[in-house]
């Protein structure tokens, strides 16, 4: 293994750690944060004009 994967290991090993140590409350409060990112990530989709191409049908010879 690379010392840059073990690297990267080691450290999402060590945060997976602190948030397990985290009182329940505060998880609760990191999700509410995430889910209120997904809806503002969402409404920006939605929002955004982007023309796009429809896929070329299957159907087509």
């Amino acid at each position: 293994m690379s010392p840059l994967m073990q690297r990267t290991l080691e450290a999402k090993n060590e945060r997976r750690k602190r948030l397990m140590a985290l009182p329940y409350p505060e998880k609760v409060r990191i999700v509410e944060r995430m889910r209120a990112a997904a809806r503002e990530i969402q409404t920006a989709e939605e929002s955004t004009l982007v023309l796009r191409e429809d896929p070329p049908s299957a159907d087509k010879h």
